[in-house]
């Protein structure tokens, strides 16, 4: 019996976002969730355009056929991205996440780049196939924190390697078997960034209409974050089943007229999640009413104190705010951590430096350049160090790459020559060897040196 795919899917704002800049695709051969990124730099436009470059590769395709589609797709979306970044300097910046699947029968061929996740459950196993392409990820394979630690780090947001029109953002491609009764889920990191991967097995069991609205219910519980967009499909022994279909903002959008479409969109109700119920309704609906019982007085007093009060604790408020806050930034032409916020009241700053840095910033890759002097912001002090200490090693390894290029090592070719004559000496000490005057020393004769690679991220 031939296998086949079927699924479900769901894309939502969730509960915080104000649009949804996550986008999928699903079809009987492909499966696919890109989350934008860029916030009013047109994050929603990105994954649109993510989905729309795969929607064109979607065809039936066996094996090393399905990488190299996912490949040229992929690379056709950075190109798009990149000539509208440059007709529209206001949407530099933007960019997406893909984690994509298609399906020749027998195998899966999978792309990642971001931190979107595909997974598979097989008898009672949950693995997870794809790596983040993410500081946090780095630092869990390098054992500085743990999984767990990871999804409460205050830069779990920060990715190495995302579709944004640079040539050095790769995706990883691999084939990977299928079997009947796999099922596949592959989400954006409104789901995974907030519930471990212990959690999400299991909720995995079940028909996949209700697995997947338990996992959309399960990131609302979470607090809906961040957008939430989710596919769960079955391999089946049988003929295909469903018809190609469109989600997120790729829905939404008008590719035509992109940058007349792209932005804000009203926030859509979540498909599960709690509600108000009817107590809570009748006390905000009858609050009201108990202020009508206070007398003439008390208003007058209230109505003098609470003003002075409210002043008095809101500045009180925000100058404790201001002193918990610390974030990386650029002192001059040098890294530096800031205690405070990166604005001015009446031209006073409301930061000062705290932990001075030597690392110039233009050491840093060019993507992190941009990241510091947008400021990146940081939970703690604590966290702010961890921050430097990471850009310190990208910086290191930037100046590594850049001398490498401009001082390459030649290999000089060995030179033969002929024994030198010896001179006797006539006062009967030892005979001296050497050169005969006149006669250039061999000078080595370098070959041209190997071009290095170029460098990822610098």
């Amino acid at each position: 019996m031939p296998l086949a795919l079927r699924f479900v899917a769901h894309s939502e704002v969730g509960l915080v976002r104000k649009n949804n800049q996550d986008s999928a695709y699903v079809s009987p051969t492909m499966l696919v969730v890109a989350d934008g990124m860029g916030g009013a730099a047109a994050g929603d436009l990105a994954s649109a355009i993510a989905v729309r470059e795969l929607r064109a590769v979607d065809a039936e395709r066996t094996g090393a056929d399905m990488l190299d589609a996912l490949e040229e797709a992929i690379n056709a979306a950075g190109a798009a991205i990149s000539e509208l970044t440059e007709a529209d300097p206001r949407l530099d910046g933007m960019g997406s996440t893909v984690c994509g699947a298609m399906f020749d029968g027998s195998r899966l061929g999978l792309a990642n780049i971001g931190d979107s996740r595909a997974y598979r459950y097989r008898d009672g196993e949950f693995v997870r196939l794809t790596r983040d392409h993410s500081w946090v990820q780095t630092l869990v394979d390098e054992g500085r924190i743990t999984e767990a630690e990871a999804l409460e780090h205050p830069h779990r947001s920060l990715i190495l390697r995302v579709i944004n029109g640079q040539p050095n953002h790769l995706p990883d491609l691999e084939l990977v078997d299928a079997a009947a009764g796999d099922r596949l889920m592959i989400c954006s990191d409104g789901l995974c960034g907030f519930v471990t991967d212990e959690v999400i097995a299991a909720r995995m069991d079940g028909d996949r209409e209700a697995v997947l609205a338990s996992l959309v219910d399960l990131a609302l519980h979470e607090g809906g974050q961040d957008n939430i967009t989710i596919i769960v499909a079955d391999i089946v022994e049988g003929e295909p089943e469903g018809t190609a279909r469109v989600l997120g903002a790729a829905a939404s959008l008008d590719l035509d007229n992109p940058l007349e479409t792209t932005g804000e969109q009203p926030p859509v109700a979540p498909a599960a999640g709690p509600r108000p119920g009817p107590e809570d309704a009748e006390l905000i609906r009858y609050a009201p009413l108990a202020r009508r019982r206070a007398s003439s007085r008390v208003k007058l007093l209230l109505l003098v104190l609470l003003p002075l009060l409210a002043i008095g604790a809101g500045g009180w408020a925000w100058y404790s705010y201001v002193q918990r806050q610390y974030y990386l930034g650029a002192d001059k032409e040098t890294l530096a951590i800031f205690q405070g916020v990166p604005q001015q009241v009446f031209s006073v700053p409301l930061s000062h430096v705290v932990v001075p840095d030597t690392t110039r910033v233009a050491d840093l890759p060019l993507y992190y350049q941009e990241q510091v002097r947008g400021t990146l912001p940081a939970e703690s002090l604590d966290g702010a160090k961890q921050t430097l200490d990471f850009l310190r090693e990208k910086a290191a390894a930037c100046i590594k790459q850049r001398e490498d290029r401009q001082n390459p090592t030649p290999s000089p070719t060995p030179a033969t020559t002929s024994p030198s004559p010896s001179v006797t000496s006539t006062t009967g000490t030892p005979a001296a060897t050497g050169t005969p005057n006149g006669s250039p020393s061999p000078t080595p004769t370098p070959t041209a040196p190997t071009t290095p690679e170029a460098p990822t991220e610098c």
